[in-house]
């Protein structure tokens, strides 16, 4: 495979995961009145590892089990996807949802500072203004504005989480390099997955409320099974198959496009209007991924295929 074609299926995938992900936001909206956060997360999170889990075995092997450094791959996850995500909810819920905006827009100066300090990245120009481009349509797509943010713990939280985040993602494609991509996914999640019940288990005679676990009727069925498989455990695995390509970084960069694709679903299922500043957000940020990723010569940065 090309390089060009590398690059072009690993910005699909990328794609594809915050596509995925962008419908878990409009599902939550159906469960939430029903369920806990923290139970909802914990299943999400099972439900999700125990696919990619069985999915990996049966394409490759039972004995790959066997041949995966298990307490590494289990802490990048418990560490970064659970506790990311745990410090990502306290920090929402000790500021405000434009708070946590602003501060998840941050995600590829999170991603460029990890490379800096983990892999030796250097930052040309092309990359600069890359991430500007991408940092500004994020908080254009979001409709983000600065007047409206607090600053306090529950900020620090958010900024704690997204370097969780980038650091779990570079340390998944990065340092289990013996497993392959689904291997990588299924090994980490399941890491999420196990510090995330935990929590409900600890949490359940103090918090009644987030530890609810609520009824899927009808009505509830379908927005139920697309939060807890597609916008999680298959997401997943496009993100580490095109952030394992392009690197934490550059993919990052596709994350600030998910309002517009929360606002294309809102839109198709009849929920939502368009917004212009929104599109106009995106395109900044489309802007932003093109301009990133023109070849720097020496500078330009290490891939994984």
């Amino acid at each position: 495979m090309s390089d060009t074609t590398g690059r072009v299926t690993a910005n699909i995938h990328c794609l594809g995961a915050m596509l995925l992900w962008a419908s878990g936001f409009v599902s939550l909206e159906f469960l939430l009145a029903d369920w806990g956060a923290l139970s909802l997360n914990a299943v999400r999170f099972v439900i999700s590892a125990g696919f990619l889990m069985i999915w990996w075995l049966l394409r490759e092997g039972v004995h790959q089990a066997l041949q995966v450094s298990w307490w590494k791959g289990l802490f990048i996850g418990a560490l970064g996807w659970g506790i990311g995500s745990i410090f990502l909810y306290l920090g929402q819920r000790m500021s405000d949802p434009v708070t946590t905006t602003i501060v998840v827009a941050m995600m590829p100066i999170a991603g460029a500072a990890i490379e800096m300090i983990f892999d030796g990245r250097r930052m040309s120009f092309h990359l600069l203004a890359g991430i500007v481009l991408a940092v500004t349509g994020g908080y254009l797509a979001a409709g983000a504005n600065f007047h409206e943010g607090t600053v306090g713990t529950g900020m620090a939280l958010c900024v704690v989480a997204i370097f969780l985040f980038a650091w779990a993602t570079r340390a998944t494609t990065r340092e289990l390099e013996t497993l392959t991509r689904p291997g990588q996914a299924a090994v980490t999640l399941s890491g999420g997955a196990l510090i995330l019940v935990l929590l409900y288990l600890g949490a359940l005679p103090f918090s009644p409320s987030e530890t609810k676990v609520g009824t899927i009727d009808a009505a509830r069925f379908w927005p139920f099974i697309i939060f807890v498989l597609p916008s999680s455990g298959i997401a997943q695995l496009m993100w580490i198959y095109g952030a394992g390509s392009l690197g934490v970084m550059l993919a990052s960069f596709h994350m600030n496009a998910v309002p517009f694709y929360v606002m294309v679903i809102l839109l198709a299922l009849s929920m939502g209007e368009w917004v212009w500043l929104r599109a106009a957000g995106v395109a900044v940020v489309i802007l932003g991924v093109l301009i990133s990723q023109i070849p720097s010569g020496p500078n330009k940065a290490q891939t994984q295929s």
